[in-house]
């Protein structure tokens, strides 16, 4: 794998938070704590002071929408072979599971159409959205942190962002000056179910306003072992190797800030698949740029630009053989204008562009064709305290979307589309120990170009896809509601939507069965692949998430409590027979006890995955399931590093992923046990 030409080709528990742009920075404070996508000032970890649908800075109490922070300590804690395994344990957070190295998150149990993944603010520019064995091509522990904010976080994103978003932060462009001329850290790890070993550097330094920062990781897997009576007892095709590195820099003066980076991703990973091996080689080389200028004129706060160009490839490869090739080349932009209060409106304008050119070769050239996606988008956002303790949010976006491809027929199609978002948020602290959050959102989606123009066999799925290129906009409305109790000793979150979808686009299985030219043939037969349509129906989504956390004890050692978490997702179509979704999450539920101290942090804990029976046309019912996980941290006295130990399935139950494509041939691991060691200087 690496060691041919992947290698020889490279160059180089939740906090309450909302992500992405920076809120106001003044003029003296720009060269220690500068824009990226997230917070401008230095605050302590505890008050998780973050941005996202928002352009504004705000703490945890003054947002409307649920929100989840997972730092760098957790996602050690969590560590996955990808970032949706790596944050699956957050209520209403549920993972694609395909294979080790393709597992995107889906948010609410909406899939990858209207869930956003994000990096540093924009799009990772890859194929994940086309297949679920396609990875999102960024590790875990290139993160910093990642930030979730559940909910129709539209108008930064547009409507594919109606489920809510998983922003990446991996702060590659630094976003201040650093302490220190020098800084780093060191992680290495290993993992008992998959051979697993881990490895990432980091380096941040300064040379007078020049910010400079170096990072690279490298992670290699075997088959991931199961639980199993009979051999082998490992899940074939779910090996992978990874390998990036990523370099980054920006400049400070008393009133800008610019950068640049360059980031690298290779990876090699299996695909579950019977006749023979089967793997995705790929590439993806990132060139992002970022500028702020604080104050240029009076009324603007701030003007802020960040884009990104990238080129991405991968080769499947089957018994030796490229079979199909995917290739990506994609440009993404976004500026804002934070202006000053404004008869007594505080908010921001913003313009949003995207450029995608998409080109699939040899079988997956059946699949779908050489399609161009071009959005122009722009949005408004304000804000508006209208009395004490009491705030209002409003903003709008309006985008145009041009996709042109081939139809079944490889005739040439254009379509252009106009979708439109709006929403309105209300935050209430009536008490300090009280918050309730309230927020209405209507969204337009453009459809995807597989939605549009699939047109014939996709191997991956084992499916036969053909798209309906008459699709108009998929329209939602989703009503929010947050309350948060808090105490000295805890807290007790609770969440709760409903999205309502005209034109609802799914792939509807019609229980027949073709071969690769779409020719009718018996279920039995080994080439056959299932029938699938797009289509378009009527649909609601309602569920809720619950978290708490209480301090039982405290000593002088350290803290014993509690925790525990529950979430639900439910979607049916509103008419027709057999109104469930398929692939829809189970209802998950769990509690863990821990130990908190000033050099120990120690749990273990339970979660139930209970069986899905309300399943879809032609879907199989899954059993659930219950696995119990410990983990422990250890400060390591007069030496800054960290001994990280934990055992995920410890009693090595048998699971299956309900909403993977291939969760009737796909077992989860078994019993994992890690070691990790953490090294800051």
């Amino acid at each position: 794998m690496f060691q041919n030409k992947s290698v020889r080709r490279y160059a180089s528990v939740p906090l309450c938070a909302m992500l992405f742009f920076p809120a106001k920075v003044s003029a003296d404070s720009i060269n220690d704590s500068h824009a990226h996508e997230h917070q401008h000032q230095v605050h302590d970890e505890v008050e998780t002071i973050i941005v996202t649908a928002s352009p504004l800075e705000h703490n945890r109490d003054e947002l409307a929408i649920p929100v989840d922070r997972v730092d760098r300590d957790q996602l050690i804690a969590n560590l996955g072979s990808t970032i949706g395994e790596s944050i699956n344990h957050i209520p209403g957070i549920a993972a694609t599971g395909f294979t080790a190295g393709a597992s995107r998150p889906v948010i609410r149990g909406q899939d990858v159409y209207r869930s956003e993944v994000l990096v540093d603010g924009l799009r990772p520019q890859d194929v994940s959205r086309e297949s679920p064995d396609h990875g999102v091509p960024i590790n875990a522990l290139a993160a910093q942190r990642i930030e979730i904010v559940r909910g129709p976080a539209t108008l930064r994103y547009g409507g594919g962002a109606s489920a809510g978003v998983v922003n990446i932060i991996t702060n590659l462009i630094p976003d201040r000056i650093p302490d220190e001329p020098l800084q780093g850290e060191i992680f290495g790890g290993i993992g008992l179910v998959a051979n697993e070993r881990d490895l990432s550097a980091s380096l941040k330094g300064k040379l007078g306003n020049l910010a400079w920062g170096f990072d690279g990781l490298l992670r290699r897997s075997n088959d991931y072992s199961i639980p199993s009576d009979d051999p082998p007892h490992v899940q074939s095709g779910t090996s992978t190797e990874a390998l990036m590195g990523s370099i980054g820099a920006a400049y400070f003066s008393d009133t800008s800030r610019v950068g640049f980076s360059y980031r690298r991703a290779e990876s090699v990973y299996g695909i579950p698949a019977s006749g023979g091996s089967v793997e995705i080689d790929m590439q993806t080389d990132h060139f992002r740029v970022e500028t702020d200028l604080v104050e240029p004129i009076d009324g603007i706060r701030e003007i802020r630009f960040r884009g990104l160009y990238s080129k991405y490839e991968h080769d499947e490869i089957a018994s030796g053989t490229v079979n199909q090739t995917y290739r990506n080349r994609e440009f993404e932009g976004r500026a804002e204008l934070v202006h000053d209060s404004l008869l007594e409106l505080n908010g921001a304008l913003g313009i949003h562009v995207r450029i995608r050119d998409f080109q699939a070769e040899g079988e997956a050239a059946e699949f779908l064709g050489p399609t161009t996606t071009t959005t122009a988008a722009a949005y408004l956002y304000e804000e508006y305290d209208f009395y004490s303790g009491f705030s209002a949010e409003i903003g709008a976006r309006i985008e145009h979307t041009n996709l042109k491809g081939r139809n079944q027929d490889s005739n040439r199609l254009s379509r252009d589309f106009l979708p439109v978002s709006g929403a309105l948020s209300v935050i209430a602290n009536p008490l300090d120990w009280l918050t309730i959050g309230l927020r209405g959102a209507f969204s337009q989606r453009a459809p995807s170009q597989v939605e549009l123009f699939a047109r014939g066999a996709h191997e991956a799925t084992q499916t036969f896809e053909i798209g309906d290129p008459e699709f108009d906009e998929e329209r939602s409305a989703t009503g929010d509601f947050r309350a948060e109790i808090k105490g000295p000793r805890g807290l007790l979150a609770w969440s709760g939507f409903v999205t309502r979808y005209e034109d609802f686009i799914f792939s509807d299985r019609t229980g027949n069965h073709v071969d690769a030219n779409g020719l009718s043939v018996s279920e039995d037969d080994s080439a056959a692949l299932a029938e699938v349509f797009y289509r378009d129906r009527d649909a609601i989504f309602f569920g809720t998430e619950l978290f708490g956390t209480y301090d039982l004890l405290e000593f002088e050692v350290g803290t014993i409590g509690i925790d525990g978490r529950f979430d639900f997702v439910r979607a049916r179509f509103t008419h027709g027979r057999n109104r469930n979704l398929p692939r829809i999450v189970p209802i998950r539920w769990g509690g863990g006890l821990f130990f908190r101290g000033a050099s120990i942090d120690a749990r273990i804990d339970f979660l139930r995955t209970e069986a899905q029976e309300n399943i879809g046309a032609f879907e199989q019912a899954t059993a659930g399931f219950t696995t119990i996980n410990i983990s422990m941290m250890y400060q390591l006295e007069n030496f800054p590093a960290t001994w990280t130990l934990s055992a995920r399935n410890l009693l090595d139950v048998r699971g299956r992923n309900h909403i993977a494509f291939n969760k009737d041939e796909v077992l989860r691991p078994g019993r994992d046990i890690r070691f990790g060691l953490r090294i800051k200087f």
